[in-house]
């Protein structure tokens, strides 16, 4: 008998701040238990894009030098994702962390809406008598061997230690009652085929939760299916639109993928061609903002803002960042220029004749009045867009690109410019290719440009030829 009958996730981070409104997440790391056996676990400083407070080093031991190079959230969120997807959330006051880890999951467009596990209400219903279900206090009765308290990987891996030694103390009638407590059981919406989510497998794919009139209104991936599907009817939020979804769901569409990079992108397909109601993250305006380069006429770089519809563009090598809207894009500029000591006057931020106003303040180099040499004022600029620059197709052509398995891959897609050009399946006569328009999306970009340059070992990439 399992400790816990589902795949659970122990998670803790370190932040910048106690509040996710306003404060980043700086360290992660997650212990993914399945059958009583660790079978992933992730860690990773995370570069927050600010500075770490001197109250948080003091505590963690964290400064800024250590995170100078790390990846930010975008970076290491869909492995986040990946290791959390289908298992119970589960952490030491679950909701504090599970807020940060909510908030830029859904900032990155990944919607996250875990059943839930805390091992502080585990401890006062298990250790009734004790005064104090503070981590620190856990450790210290339980004697507990902790190599660095207020770290990431330490904390998440103490709590995987607590709950494997309270079951052992107190049985599994006891230790099951304390968890069904705290997690409602799962049941199916009555407007919704039960037998129908019953037969489903865990399997990737996208799902499609449709109202009473066949209209959609939610789209979900996973790869895990019946696992996600059936996490929407945890039961542990209230009044959210997990409880409107519920109500809502009168009809169920599910479409398997050959792996998770598949789901990730037919999500984002279907969702930008369905418009549902619940899905916001990925409705992304065919118009939108990006940042383009261009040099003026002393050979400075020169940034300007302009509305396009990405998917006439051609060039992305002079795209520097892609926003939804001005006033994003704005924002990204006023952190380069502040950051990096840019002239505002050259990243279109101000208007006039002669020196900028920064310049005056001693905050501006003087690219603006030829103080600093074109060289060094574009190396600053080139450093400060390098993140948000769009990358350049790294192939002279087309590919295909598939998805590696227990089995050979039956299917695989056609990439060209980061576009999804067509669709092959493998045949023993050849490659069977299904053609679609070439459209830039900035999702799928986004997408591809993670599982090609960061996670190679999960493709397979090939030339597309044809015969």
């Amino acid at each position: 008998m399992s400790i816990f009958e589902r795949p659970i996730t122990f998670v803790d981070i370190e932040s910048t701040g106690g509040s996710y409104r306003t404060s980043k997440i700086l360290e992660v790391a997650a212990f993914r238990v399945e059958n009583d056996t660790v079978v992933d676990t992730f860690h990773t400083l995370i570069d927050p894009e600010v500075a770490v407070p001197y109250f948080i080093t003091n505590i963690t031991g964290i400064n800024s030098g250590d995170v100078v190079g790390k990846p930010t959230f975008e970076a290491i969120a869909p492995q986040l994702a990946a290791i959390l997807d289908g298992a119970i959330f589960a952490a030491h006051n679950v909701r504090f962390d599970l807020s940060f880890v909510k908030n830029q999951l859904e900032q990155t467009g990944m919607r996250f809406n875990p059943r839930l596990f805390c091992t502080v209400r585990l401890s006062r219903a298990l250790y009734a008598g004790e005064k104090s279900h503070s981590l620190e206090n856990i450790i210290k009765r339980h004697n507990l061997p902790v190599n660095a308290r207020h770290r990431a990987y330490e904390d998440a891996r103490v709590l995987w230690e607590f709950c494997q030694l309270a079951y052992r103390e107190h049985g599994p009638a006891a230790f099951a009652e304390a968890v069904k407590k705290q997690m409602k059981s799962q049941t199916v919406p009555p407007n919704l085929d039960a037998a129908q989510v019953a037969a489903l497998d865990n399997s990737p794919g996208v799902y499609v939760f449709e109202d009473a009139a066949g209209q959609p209104i939610y789209v979900g991936k996973s790869i895990k299916l019946k696992e996600r599907v059936l996490s929407h009817f945890s039961g542990s939020t209230k009044i959210t639109k997990e409880m409107k979804i519920s109500q809502q769901a009168h009809g169920l569409r599910v479409v398997k993928t050959a792996g998770e990079m598949e789901a990730l992108l037919l999500e984002s397909q279907m969702v930008k061609e369905l418009l549902p109601l619940y899905n916001q993250q990925l409705r992304r305006s065919r118009q939108q903002v990006i940042l383009q380069k261009q040099y003026n006429d002393e050979g400075y770089i020169m940034i300007t803002q302009a509305t396009v519809n990405l998917a006439d563009l051609e060039d992305f090598s002079n795209v520097y960042g892609v926003y939804p809207n001005r006033m994003k894009s704005k924002e990204a500029l006023l952190r380069h220029q502040k950051t990096y000591g840019l002239c505002p006057k050259l990243l279109g931020l101000e208007k006039g004749k002669g020196a900028c106003f920064w310049y005056h303040l001693g905050r501006c180099a003087g690219a603006c009045v030829g103080k600093e040499s074109p060289e060094q004022h574009n190396a600053r600029v080139e450093d400060a867009m390098a993140r948000s620059k769009l990358e350049s197709w790294p192939y002279a052509t087309p590919m295909v690109i598939s998805e590696n398995g227990d089995t050979p891959a039956k299917a695989g897609i056609v990439v060209d410019q980061w576009c999804v050009i067509g669709r092959v399946s493998f045949k023993k006569s050849g490659l069977k290719v299904e053609t679609v328009k070439k459209l830039f999306d900035h999702d799928t970009y986004k997408i591809l440009r993670s599982f090609v340059l960061h996670k190679p070992e999960r493709i397979t990439i090939v030339p597309y030829t044809v015969d």
